[in-house]
C-alpha cells in the first residue's frame, strides 16, 4: 500500500531523533469511544432513463468502538499502536422508478450498514509537556472486516400487480470474493487531543484509502446506475478515551 509509506517513514526518522535524548517508557492502555461514520459512496447517483429512474443519498451513522492500545514513549513524543473493534458504515436511501406506462412501479429503500472492523491503528503522538498537554497525532491504520448488519426497510408499489407492501431488511454483511465488499480496509488516522497523566482523550478524523467495493451490481438497477461500481472510502470521525498502566 504505497500510500502508507511516507507516514510510516516519517515516523521511523522521528522516533530515531527522540531516542537518542529521551528516556524510553512503556504503557499498555484501555480504549473506548464512540465513531461518526460515513462513506464517500456517491450521494447524488440521479439518473434517469426512458423506462427507469434512480436516485440514492446516504448519510452518517453513530457507532463505537473499544480496544486496547500501547505506549512506547520518548520524551514528548509516543508511538501508539493499538487493536480495537471499531463500528463503521452508513445510511443509504434508494429509490427506484418505472415510467412503464402499463405497470409503473416505485421500490423505496432505506438502509442502515453497519460494518464491523478490526482495526490496528498506529499513532505517533507529540505531547506538549511530555506527560500532560495538548496533543498532536497521525499514523497509518489497517482493518480487517469480521462482520455488521444491514437494517432497515423497502416499499414496494406496483401498480396493477401487488399494490404497496413494505418488507422489513435484516441481513447479516460478508465480505469476500463472491460480495461486493473487500475485507480489507487501510488508511491514516490524524487529529488533536489531550493528556493528564495516565488519561488521554482524543478527537479525531479516519481517512479511508482503500475502496471498499469490488465491482458488481444488480440487473435492473445496472441498466441506470451501477452503485456496486461506485467508490467507497471510509470517512469517520472519532472521540476516544484512554487509560495507560505503567508496565
Amino acid at each position: 500500500m504505497p500510500q502508507l509509506a511516507t507516514p510510516l517513514l516519517l515516523a521511523a526518522l522521528l522516533l530515531s531523533a527522540a531516542t537518542a535524548t529521551a528516556q524510553t517508557t512503556f504503557r499498555l492502555g484501555l480504549r473506548g469511544g464512540a465513531n461518526r461514520a460515513a462513506t464517500t459512496l456517491a450521494a447524488a447517483s440521479n439518473t434517469s432513463e426512458t423506462f427507469f429512474s434512480i436516485s440514492a443519498d446516504k448519510a452518517a451513522i453513530y457507532g463505537w468502538q473499544a480496544g486496547v492500545a500501547a505506549e512506547v514513549a520518548f520524551g514528548k513524543w509516543a508511538l501508539q499502536p493499538a487493536l480495537v473493534f471499531s463500528q463503521k458504515g452508513e445510511k443509504f436511501h434508494t429509490v427506484i422508478a418505472s415510467r412503464d406506462s402499463g405497470f409503473p412501479s416505485l421500490a423505496d429503500q432505506t438502509s442502515t450498514n453497519r460494518y464491523n472492523w478490526l482495526e490496528l491503528p498506529l499513532n505517533l503522538v507529540y505531547t506538549m509537556h511530555g506527560d500532560h498537554g495538548l496533543q498532536l497525532f497521525a499514523g497509518p491504520y489497517v482493518a480487517l472486516g469480521v462482520g455488521g448488519r444491514a437494517k432497515g426497510s423497502a416499499l414496494f408499489n406496483s401498480s396493477g400487480i401487488l399494490g404497496p407492501h413494505t418488507q422489513a431488511i435484516d441481513d447479516q454483511i460478508n465480505y469476500g470474493t463472491d460480495t461486493n465488499n473487500r475485507r480489507l480496509d487501510a488508511g491514516i488516522n490524524f487529529g488533536i487531543g489531550y493528556r493528564q497523566g495516565p488519561v488521554q482523550v482524543q478527537v479525531g478524523y479516519g481517512l479511508g484509502l482503500r475502496n471498499l467495493h469490488q465491482t458488481s451490481g444488480d440487473e435492473v438497477a445496472d441498466r441506470i446506475h451501477n452503485f456496486g461500481a461506485d467508490a467507497a472510502y471510509n470517512r469517520v470521525a472519532q472521540l476516544t478515551g484512554t487509560y495507560f498502566f505503567n508496565l
